[in-house]
């Protein structure tokens, strides 16, 4: 199993999964309907969007570690079942945050030309940012679902 400072890692892990999974979420659902902050919420949506995916599947790992060490009640299995959701969740946001920037965010088509299309056409567009404002509307549910289970498994009696 493994630990950080002599604590199972997926306790500590699973904050930064609670910070990150919301502020990202709700960092796309911005993007998507305000266009006037894309300029500036371009590069760190993509850096949430980027860490977000990896951190996810690394906490969900530990948990499972945790899990086959200490056991699982029916809470915990709750638990374990909404962290895979939202382990998914994680990685399919990343990639409809990356066809969200690529269709609307104009310095990244600069540097890749297959992008420029997308961005000329409105339909793409208003597709990508749709799918990116769903995206990050179910990050923040999945994660304010998995991180409940999670607190009711310790915490719930």
């Amino acid at each position: 199993m493994l630990l950080i400072g002599g604590l199972p890692a997926h306790i500590l892990l699973v904050h930064a999964v609670v910070v990150f999974g919301p502020l990202a979420g709700l960092s796309a659902v911005t993007y998507g309907l305000a266009g006037r902050t894309r300029r500036y919420l371009a590069w760190p949506l993509g850096a949430l969007a980027l860490i977000l995916a990896p951190l996810a599947l690394v906490t969900a790992s530990a948990g499972e570690q945790l899990q086959s060490t200490r056991g699982a009640t029916d809470a915990i299995q709750a638990h374990a079942r909404q962290g895979d959701i939202l382990k998914v969740t994680a990685v399919v946001f990343f990639f409809l945050v990356l066809l969200m920037l690529a269709a609307t965010f104009t310095p990244l088509a600069s540097r890749i030309p297959a992008l420029a299309s997308l961005q000329r056409s409105r339909p793409a567009r208003t597709a990508a940012l749709a799918l990116g404002v769903l995206a990050g509307l179910f990050v923040i549910y999945q994660s304010v679902i998995t991180g409940h289970s999670g607190s009711f498994s310790v915490w719930g009696g």
